[in-house]
């Protein structure tokens, strides 16, 4: 964790020393459109909570640029039978965006890295946590509209994870490795 949090650390800095334009924080929030766990057999049961939400901070640079970091949270429940278990997951998503210059609605492009960490694991025995950490690629679009001090922004993102945080491909719950999710962002 305290790598992710250096990276992040010395990529906001160096996004700030770029000839920042504008900061902007607000929140995003969203739905999963895919689960997070898979189970492979009907004898297990994976959801993912329908929510995701958390911090953002976006950088204007130069050229209708931008660098947006934020902390996203998951929950996820799974089990077995009358035995259940759940987890937090906190993601870490880096993105460099380009903006088209559009006079009412903006849309927007953004490619990054995501880095995540498992919380608060519980039936351990149920299924098999390798790793708590995992890193992948990230890409979102959406659109960007102004309403006074407000922007307000929906996107779809897609992350590819590098690892499964639980089990095995096989494995009768594990995670998956694309995850796509639909957000928006509210920035002052």
């Amino acid at each position: 964790m305290r790598s992710v949090m250096r990276a992040c650390l010395l990529l906001l800095l160096a996004a700030g020393c770029a000839v920042a334009q504008s900061v902007s924080f607000g929140v995003k929030a969203g739905i999963p459109l895919t689960n997070l766990l898979a189970a492979a057999s009907p004898a297990y049961h994976a959801a993912t909570s329908r929510y995701t939400f958390g911090p953002a901070l976006r950088i204007g640079l130069p050229h209708r640029g931008g660098f947006e970091a934020g902390v996203l949270y998951k929950r996820l429940e799974y089990g077995a039978g009358a035995v259940s278990g759940s987890a937090g997951r906190w993601e870490v998503p880096l993105l460099i965006e380009y903006s088209l210059r559009q006079p009412v609605v903006r849309p927007f492009f953004g490619v990054g890295v995501s880095f995540n960490r498992v919380t608060g694991a519980t039936a351990a025995g149920l299924i098999e946590l390798r790793h708590r950490s995992a890193k992948g690629v990230v890409a979102a679009a959406g659109l960007e509209t102004r309403r006074g001090p407000l922007r307000i922004a929906p996107e779809i993102r897609v992350t590819r994870w590098s690892d499964r945080n639980f089990g095995v491909g096989d494995a009768p719950l594990h995670s998956q490795l694309t995850q796509a999710e639909l957000l928006i962002g509210f920035r002052f």
